[in-house]
């Protein structure tokens, strides 16, 4: 297969187009949600200007978001893309201090994190009055189930565009280097590290690998007070080796196709699988092996609820077929 090589400037340049015109109605979303995107479109605007006076790249502007329904879909990449090409043309921008650098990337990175925090809940603990416990299956019972399930995984031709924007972080020189760091440290390999920070943190190297907390604190959110010690802001290497010993992957020997996504499904939660019978969205969003059917809250189901973030199986298979890693044994 071939492989693609991106350019992280041609990246940033090329996404993210909505960030100047304005902001599409929000069809589809109820009022309280239109007006947070509504909100996080209009403080991005203002970030893009204040990044072009500085002299610093942004993505090119032009289109409104194509559809209010879509809106994190939409929003990960134009906030991962605007603090991209703000890095990577800082040291070309003489009008640009470390200071201003550092505050356009953080209010960027805390914009994302409202977006992210409201697509996705927590790790699916079950706690609470609400709550259904399970018993996590055996991986010898279902191990050749995710072999079957990935061999036939094929991604939706209407999202695979958004699959390649995934792809294409995880391939980024920068973020490779700094997975390949974590996998010297804990045996980890690099592209699961990768996928895990994807999933937990939309890419962002200024949050914590743990839950996508800001790393320049301990972290707030289950697991609470990780690392620690923290001297923050400490680098993000250290915190996501943290992160993996906390949850003993360090100790794993089997990085085999099955145990990754054993892993991957027991780190998110079984109940989809368990008790609503479908491939969790954690693994199988924007592939033919997930429709519909997500938590909303903690411990609040909707069957008709659609996850807008990539599965993590699903950005596995796009490396694969990018050519950027042969299939896990």
């Amino acid at each position: 297969m071939t492989r693609v090589n991106l350019d992280r400037r041609q990246i940033a340049a090329g996404l993210a187009a909505a960030l100047a015109a304005p902001f599409a109605p929000c069809l589809g979303l109820s009022p309280a949600l239109a007006q947070t995107s509504r909100g996080t479109w209009s403080e991005l605007t203002r970030l893009a200007e204040e990044a072009q006076r500085l002299g610093l790249s942004v993505p090119r502007m032009g289109l409104a978001p194509s559809s209010g329904g879509d809106d994190f879909s939409e929003i990960q990449p134009a906030l991962v893309d605007f603090m991209d090409g703000v890095s990577a043309s800082a040291p070309d921008a003489p009008g640009a201090t470390s200071a201003d650098v550092d505050s356009l990337i953080d209010r960027a990175s805390e914009l994302l994190r409202t977006s992210r925090n409201a697509e996705r809940v927590p790790r699916d603990i079950p706690e609470g009055p609400q709550a259904t416990a399970v018993t996590a299956p055996k991986f010898e019972d279902i191990a050749a189930s995710y072999r079957q399930l990935f061999d036939t995984c094929v991604i939706r031709p209407e999202k695979r565009s958004e699959v390649m924007w995934y792809v294409s972080k995880i391939a980024d020189p920068t973020r490779r280097k700094a997975y390949e760091q974590v996998f010297e440290e804990t045996c980890v390999p690099w592209y699961v590290v990768a996928i895990i920070h994807g999933m937990e943190c939309s890419f962002d190297m200024n949050s914590h690998l743990h839950n996508g907390d800001s790393i320049k604190a301990k972290t707030k959110q289950v697991p609470a007070g990780r690392p620690n010690p923290w001297l923050p802001p400490s680098d993000w290497v250290s915190s996501a080796v943290d992160a993996l010993k906390y949850d003993k992957l360090h100790e794993q020997a089997d990085w085999s196709l099955p145990r990754i996504l054993y892993r991957w499904e027991g780190y998110n939660g079984w109940r989809s699988r368990l008790l609503y019978k479908i491939n969790t969205p954690y693994l199988w969003s924007f592939s033919n092996h997930y429709t519909k059917g997500k938590f909303v809250a903690d411990n609040v189901w909707d069957s008709n609820a659609v996850s807008k973030q990539c599965g993590a199986a699903v950005m596995l298979k796009g490396l694969v077929e990018g050519g950027h890693i042969a299939t896990p044994a």
